[in-house]
């Protein structure tokens, strides 16, 4: 079984984490309160599972999601890292392909080792800028 997870709502997971509340991440991310508990709800029920406990005073990480948290977190923290490599490298080197840094590697290798110990759960990774110039 295949899911699409925009890489957005795993962010939203990880603000959501960091703030213990749907409030406290709605205003730190700019997104609607309600607009963002559906996002992580979706995203729960495309799991299967539930990532956070909710209460009165917010939110915490069920067992599952910190587990998935970390992983997110590590996963999303290399692709950032990754990404500003490449763009400081290709500002540097102009398109040379031979400028692609080794932390590529890296990453796939973290994310081939997610998708290996979560085969019910599949990663699209989407350039928004080619998939925004396709949309009418």
């Amino acid at each position: 079984m295949r899911r699409r997870v925009q890489l957005l709502t795993l962010d939203c997971a990880l603000v959501v984490a960091e703030e213990g509340s749907f409030l406290g991440a709605a205003r730190r991310t700019g997104i609607h309160h309600s607009a963002l508990s559906r996002r992580i709800r979706d995203l729960e029920h495309s799991l299967g599972t539930a990532i956070f406990q909710r209460h009165p005073g917010g939110v915490r990480p069920t067992a599952a999601g910190a587990r998935l948290l970390r992983d997110l977190h590590r996963v999303l923290g290399d692709l950032d890292g990754t990404l500003a490599t490449a763009d400081k490298r290709g500002q540097q080197a102009g398109s040379d392909a031979s400028s692609v840094p080794a932390q590529i590697s890296e990453f796939l290798e973290v994310i081939v080792d997610f998708i290996r110990s979560t085969p019910d759960v599949s990663l699209n990774l989407v350039d928004m800028k080619r998939a925004a110039a396709r949309s009418p």
